[in-house]
């Protein structure tokens, strides 16, 4: 298999690379790989098991059957090869061909044995050692953290996409939503205040083109398709032509791959419930600048940002509460979104801030902070929880939250 190519490669998680990277270093076959790969998701399950639902077993079973996990052990491995760490080889076609490699083991290049050996030293200045090259080998990260508004050579701060809402009261039909849902991001783009632009003609002819090629596709396999999936591959349309036309080529699981990343990295954020007319937006977290060996990076984290955020946070409370009708608690998930989008900082951000709020760490703020276990309704599936560390090791769950002020006296006796 070719490690050719500067498309985004389907990596769920950067940490792979850390993980690969790390077992070719210690002379480990392709399957001994696969299984670190495998050992790496279930952390990542573990570590965000917040109802006891992890289930080591299905991880082991995984372990043991050669045919899992196959093909994102060969898109690190050609990640690795691309980024110049791992010498070229060949690598499974398929997850049949993978018993015929499993005894294999590669070899680090020079960089490769000096990042692998900085990773376990200073993982920080590693992963930003990594961006650096991801900056030379995809034009599609470079592209999307430009438009989102983490290069120098920014033309916005943020990047928005228009997304409607079904409304049953209206939409009776696919189609009737179909020409509303054209019609809201049309009027969006007019406004300019996207990030991007562009023609109704381009609008229209990109999503109808691309919502009809996916009915066509279901229909050739005598399926139709479903409301949910409908509307699914509306945004999937309105993603591809929004970054289309502001110079990017993305497809909608690139898209996901990038904001992932760039998440996990610190670089950016994102959210589908930041306050305003419905939409997904991105902004930047970090400004980048340079490539390669050059690039240099600056963060919007720690102290000052947090203390910054919770300035921000009792007006923002009142803003969002409004919107509520009043109710005394407001989803976590909620405050988070429209607080990190005013500031521009991250999820991990917001949770620093709030938690450290609740220890003291800041102190004269003129508010306290109060959490609840209860729940306020669905939870959108792109959002989390604020996890506390409890005694004894086992998390804590909090989903709403509720600002209240304070009076002067009660501040000077704490």
């Amino acid at each position: 298999m070719s490690a050719g190519g500067s498309g985004i490669p389907r990596l769920q998680d950067l940490a792979y690379i850390e993980v690969a990277a790390q077992a070719v270093a210690e002379g480990r076959t392709f399957d001994e790989i696969r299984c670190a790969l495998v050992g790496q998701a279930a952390k990542v399950a573990r570590d965000s098991d917040t109802d006891g639902s992890f289930d080591e077993r299905k991880w082991d079973r995984r372990r043991a059957d050669g045919k899992r996990h196959v093909h994102n052990t060969v898109d690190v491995l050609k990640e690795l090869m691309r980024l110049g760490w791992v010498e070229r080889h060949i690598l499974p076609s398929t997850p049949n061909s993978a018993y015929a490699h499993s005894d294999v083991t590669f070899r680090l290049t020079g960089n490769g044995v000096e990042w692998t050996a900085l990773v376990r030293h200073d993982r920080l200045a590693a992963y930003n050692v990594l961006i650096g090259v991801l900056l030379g080998a995809h034009p599609q990260f470079e592209g999307f953290l430009r438009l989102v508004g983490a290069r120098p050579d920014r033309l916005s701060t943020h990047f928005t996409i228009p997304l409607l809402k079904f409304d049953n009261r209206t939409h009776h039909s696919h189609q009737d939503f179909l020409g509303d849902f054209v019609d809201y991001a049309v009027d969006a783009a007019t406004q300019g205040s996207l990030g991007w632009s562009a023609a109704r003609e381009v609008i229209d002819h990109g999503v109808r083109g691309y919502v009809g090629r996916a009915e066509q596709r279901l229909s050739a396999r005598e399926r139709v398709m479903s409301r949910k999936l409908f509307i699914t591959t509306c945004e999937e349309a309105m993603v591809r032509v929004a970054f289309s036309a502001a110079g990017c080529n993305l497809d909608y699981i690139s898209h996901e791959l990038l904001r992932r990343w760039t998440r996990f990295l610190g670089l950016t954020n994102f959210s589908y419930y930041a306050p305003g007319p419905p939409a997904l937006r991105f902004w930047a977290t970090s400004e980048v600048s340079g490539r390669g060996g050059e690039v240099a990076i600056r963060r919007s984290v720690g102290r000052e940002a947090r203390q910054a955020a919770l300035e921000a946070l009792p007006q923002i409370w009142l803003r969002q509460r409004g919107d509520a009708a009043g109710d005394m608690y407001l989803p976590v998930w909620r405050l988070r979104a429209a607080v990190c989008w005013h500031q521009r900082i991250s999820d991990d951000e917001f949770d620093a801030a709030i938690l450290g709020a609740l220890r003291g760490d800041y102190p004269g703020l003129g508010f306290r902070v109060h959490l609840d276990q209860a729940t306020h309704g669905a939870t959108p599936p792109s959002t989390r929880p604020l996890v506390m560390s409890a005694q004894g090791g086992m998390p804590r769950v909090f989903n709403i939250i509720r600002v209240d002020p304070t009076h002067q006296n009660e501040e000077a006796r704490n």
